[in-house]
């Protein structure tokens, strides 16, 4: 007898044979263990040492170890200022070890909050630079106000002299000795204006914890340019014994002249251009200039009197067609000035095509 099948299935089976059979997945593989690298872990980055007194060293050795699986190797510790100093126990640390790094700020001639910081390269790539800082509140017997002694711009010949406050911060103080190098300065005590009187009438003491007033000069006869100069202060203080300010000065001739360097750079190598230094004579007797000239063959140089004996203007101009490149020279003023008998204004090109 003849088995017949139906329809239906026939046809779903066809349907199944139609359908591609899926690709067989690839099996995921274990990830590959991380490359071998070295790690600076620090036990602490930010130190702060307390109160300290000015004068004294704030130190402290900040303790780091390896914890990666390379060695590691530390190429560079610098800190942010000249006044604080690192010392490194090693450039290289193995793996799971200990290294230090003692970091010493001297307080000299600094007062209040202070953070200083030290920059530590390695080759950790996670943190190839590590910033440590070194923290302390300097406190000083007294200070000065302003804490450094600007004369600015004077003149050669006139007498000057500026007025600095050393002021005590908590108690008061004895100025024992007053000195002040070089010799081309010179200071002493400023006597301040009288207390007044007191409740009976009599006239009254003077605060020993009121500022002190010191006037610094400079001589007259001080070279022509930048002065710098120290203040030293002994007192009779157990833990400060004396202060410093620094004192900044620039002398200036009777003869001013602007501009202090000319400068040529231009784009057109053919192009002709003219360039003016204006000189002045400030006070006293009038001003002979007796020559102008140029150190150099590329420009040349021009006299303009503009005001008899007190203006003047020197017209520069550099030649054409001067060659590609960088050129200098100086153009130089020869007066009858006290001091400035040569006056010497550099002169400097730059020839581009």
């Amino acid at each position: 007898m003849k088995r017949i099948v139906p329809t239906s299935i026939i046809t779903v089976v066809g349907l199944f044979a139609l359908i591609p059979t899926a690709a067989p997945q690839p099996q995921p593989t274990p990830q590959s263990s991380p490359a071998s690298a070295a790690a600076i872990s620090f036990k602490e980055t930010t130190f702060h040492v307390g109160e300290i007194w000015e004068g004294d060293k704030a130190s402290h050795t900040f303790s780091f170890t390896n914890t990666g699986n390379a060695v590691l190797h530390i190429k560079k510790v610098k800190t942010s200022c000249g006044c604080t100093a690192a010392v490194l126990s090693s450039k290289e640390i193995e793996p799971g070890q200990t290294g230090e790094i003692k970091a010493t700020f001297n307080t000299r001639r600094y007062l209040g909050k202070q953070s200083k910081t030290i920059y530590v390269s390695s080759n950790d790539p996670r943190h190839s630079t590590v910033q440590l800082k070194l923290q302390a509140t300097v406190k000083s017997a007294a200070h000065f106000s302003p804490r450094n002694l600007q004369f600015g711009e004077i003149t050669r010949g006139e007498k000057a002299s500026r007025v600095i406050k050393l002021v005590p911060d908590s108690e008061a103080i004895r100025i024992t000795e007053l000195s002040v190098h070089p010799d081309l300065f010179q200071a002493r005590v400023k006597e301040d204006e009288e207390p007044g009187l007191n409740q009976a009438g009599e006239k009254a003491a003077k605060d020993p914890s009121r500022p002190v007033s010191i006037e610094v000069s400079i001589s007259p006869e001080a070279p022509i340019g930048r002065h710098n100069g120290t203040l030293t202060v002994r007192i009779d203080h157990p833990r400060v014994p004396s202060l410093a300010a620094r004192i900044f000065a620039r002398v200036e001739g009777q003869v001013r002249f602007s501009p202090r360097m000319l400068l040529f750079n231009e784009d057109a190598r053919k192009q002709q251009i003219v360039k003016k230094i204006g000189v002045e004579k400030q006070d006293g007797e009038e001003l002979k200039i007796l020559s102008v000239e140029s150190s150099t063959p590329w420009c040349k140089v021009e006299l303009i009197t503009t005001d008899p004996g007190r203006k003047f203007d020197i017209m520069v101009s550099r030649k054409p067609d001067l060659k590609l490149g960088r050129h200098q020279g100086e153009i130089i003023i020869r007066t009858d000035s006290p001091g400035q008998e040569e006056i010497k204004i550099p002169v400097r090109a730059h020839v581009k095509k």
